[in-house]
């Protein structure tokens, strides 16, 4: 095997290493937005809850 095979070999996992990125970046996006709309679904019931309390 001569050292451009060698050279050929070794840079063929990189473009397969970068592919996972834009699925972690997109995960962590929906994760995020999930949990914002948690919080402001339960922000939004305590308001609501304590309106209803006071009338």
């Amino acid at each position: 095997m001569s050292n451009n095979e060698q050279r050929d070999q070794q840079h063929v996992p990189a473009p397969q290493q970068q592919t996972p990125e834009p699925r972690r970046e997109f995960a962590k996006k929906g994760a995020l937005a999930v949990i914002g709309a948690t919080f402001s679904g339960a922000a939004r019931a305590v308001v609501a809850r304590l309106l209803e309390g006071d009338s």
